[in-house]
């Protein structure tokens, strides 16, 4: 029973969740268009982060030391998943929210009024978000795997067709699209405001912080610092790791198979025991014994 619980729980948080970060749907898009909209009608998504971000105005004022820690590691954190339009202290705010929404769908819809459940409840919810977080970074974090080859292998044609570093940088973003692009394009903006491009990249990999990408980076930094070559450093690289990313296909086919079983068992399985056995057991449930 609680397993049954704590699963309506996630499920009931994750919506909310997904409410927030949710892109606004494709009709209200429709309607903004068209102006058919009026600016007070807001969506349940930008409500829930104007509550989110009143919360969180309120952590920004604290002078507690775990809450600037707090604060700083969502900050790291939301980078990392590419989430720039989102304040540490919002997020915070969003936490604050999933734990009450946990709260009160075990009042509410469970009738649980425990209160070491329900204490249990807010901090599964506030929880909630950071997995959520966390999951985003993963998947992020794999786009970013799986462009950085493709990404090199231009890099590398443009730099020996005699093109330099900045020149083929750009042309890259200005043709491609995808997670790593967008970062790249955010380095660009730095350089064209000043900041030095070893910097940029420097600041870019820090942000991301993500080993491979960060590899690439101190090997690019390291060639324009010694005027080595930078085309062979770059197809080097490239050869890593598409070699990586072949093996990390592989691994991913070999545990295929295991993922599978689990939904098999609880699924299909079931569906296909009911086909067969569902007739014997009524048949005999009516007394008609073979």
């Amino acid at each position: 029973m609680q397993i049954i619980i704590f699963v309506l729980i996630f499920a009931s948080v994750a919506a909310l969740l997904e409410a927030v970060f949710a892109i606004r749907r494709k009709k209200i898009i429709a309607r903004r268009l068209s102006g058919d909209i009026q600016k007070t009608d807001k969506t349940l998504s930008e409500t829930l982060r104007a509550w989110a971000a009143d919360i969180g105005a309120k952590f920004e004022h604290s002078d507690s030391p775990l809450i600037k820690k707090l604060i700083m590691s969502a900050s790291k954190q939301l980078r990392m998943a590419g989430i720039m339009d989102m304040k540490a202290s919002s997020f915070l705010g969003i936490q604050v929210l999933a734990g009450l929404g946990a709260v009160l769908v075990s009042v509410l819809a469970l009738g649980i009024y425990d209160w070491v459940i329900l204490l249990l409840m807010l901090i599964l919810g506030a929880l909630i978000p950071h997995l959520v977080l966390n999951s985003k970074i993963k998947k992020r974090r794999m786009l970013l795997f799986k462009g950085l080859p493709d990404a090199l292998d231009i890099l590398t044609l443009l730099v020996e067709a005699g093109l330099d570093f900045g020149a083929a940088f750009n042309i890259l973003i200005e043709n491609e699209k995808g997670e790593l692009i967008d970062e790249f394009y955010l380095a660009q903006q730095e350089i064209k405001l000043g900041k030095n491009r070893l910097a940029a990249l420097t600041d870019m990999a820090k942000r991301v912080n993500y080993r491979p990408l960060s590899s690439v980076i101190n090997a690019l930094v390291q060639s324009m610092q010694t005027g080595a070559t930078i085309g062979p450093t770059i197809r080097a690289l490239s050869d890593q790791f598409r070699g990586e990313r072949a093996l990390l296909a592989e691994k991913m086919g070999q545990e295929a198979p295991m993922k599978m079983m689990m939904p098999l068992i609880l699924l299909i399985f079931p569906t296909i025991f009911i086909i067969i056995f569902g007739p014997i057991v009524l048949s005999f449930l009516a007394g008609k014994v073979w």
